[in-house]
């Protein structure tokens, strides 16, 4: 699976995707990238800087599980893996510990693609 935006709706669906898919015994890799790996870093969630749309306010005010604790979830439940992009961390300046722990690894595009080859890729 892979996240571009930065949006909290849509991490969050695509995290309910990941999860259900690794609890259903699937093999699941997702790579963070472009906007979406800002929000996977210590601070954006401390702080709950969030980039919220209607969807994205309605889940912060009804405080549910938000998408970085349904992947640590899964990851718990199953084989799901979360990758940040190389290339928008170099850009952004970001390091590896500025990232959440959920983060396994920061990786490049063609990691990403070795660690996928033959299966579908979902893009949010």
């Amino acid at each position: 699976m892979v996240l571009l935006s930065p949006e909290l709706s849509k991490l969050h669906a695509g995290a309910l995707m990941a999860s259900v898919a690794a609890s259903s015994g699937m093999t699941v890799n997702v790579f963070a990238s472009m906007g979406a790996l800002g929000q996977f870093r210590r601070q954006v969630v401390e702080e709950r800087r969030f980039v919220v749309d209607e969807v994205g306010r309605e889940l912060l005010a009804k405080d549910v599980p938000l998408f970085h604790r349904m992947l640590a979830d899964a990851r718990d439940l199953g084989d799901l893996h979360v990758y940040g992009c190389a290339m928008a961390a170099d850009l952004m300046g970001w390091r590896d510990e500025d990232f959440l722990d959920l983060v396994e690894d920061v990786i490049g595009v063609a990691a990403f693609f070795g660690k996928s080859e033959g299966a579908q890729v979902i893009t949010i």
